[in-house]
Order: structure tokens, then sequence, then C-alpha cells
């Protein structure tokens, strides 16, 4: 009985640490806000003018992004937005599109 106990309870920590150990790993593209929203309207967070976005590409994998229509090839794991498009006051649209799936992100900054 004690054998099985502990055979029994090495199987649980074993799938323990393996369901650990594959949830840290961040794998998803995701954006960041240098600021965080001042309020939310129609869905979407609204933040100041003078907020840095970012797109965290963990995989440092090849993305194309669709920011209000305008189409770029982006790589690198952590990439300035405010840098390489022009983000002023405005409601935007973000489409991030990997190899695997698409994403659609949705912001305001005033």
């Amino acid at each position: 009985m004690i054998k099985f106990v502990s055979i029994l309870l090495s199987v649980f920590s074993f799938n323990f640490v393996v369901s650990y150990g594959t949830v840290n790993q961040p794998s998803d593209v995701a954006i960041e806000f240098s600021e965080k929203a001042v309020a939310v309207e129609s869905g979407q967070p609204v933040f100041t003018k003078g907020t840095k976005v970012w797109l965290s590409n963990p995989k440092n994998q090849e993305i194309k992004i669709y920011l209000n229509e305008e189409e770029k090839e982006i790589n690198g794991i952590m990439v300035d937005l405010s840098e390489i498009t022009n983000l002023n006051e405005g409601t935007y649209t973000l489409v991030v599109n990997t190899n695997t799936d698409e994403k659609i992100f949705g912001f305001t900054i005033q």
C-alpha cells in the first residue's frame, strides 16, 4: 500500500512539474502600453497622449501588422510601435497576423 501511494504521488507531482513548466513560458504575441488606461470607451481602453505602445514577440517570429489599414512586416522580441508608426490622437485597430493565428487589438489615444 505504501508503494502504491508513493507511486501515485510521484505521478501527480510529475504532471504538476510538466504543467508548471509549460504554463510559465510566454509564447503569445501581446501589446503593452507605457501608461495605464484612463478610461474605457466602446469597450476599448483609452490612453493619454504620449503613451508608448510596444508589441511583445517572445518567439521572435516574423509578423505582419495592420494598424488602421497600414501594413508593416516586423520581427524582434520587443518592437516599439510608437516609433515605426505615427501614433497621434485617435482610435486605432491593430491586427497582428502570425504564422499560426490572428489577433485584433483596439485602443484610443486622447
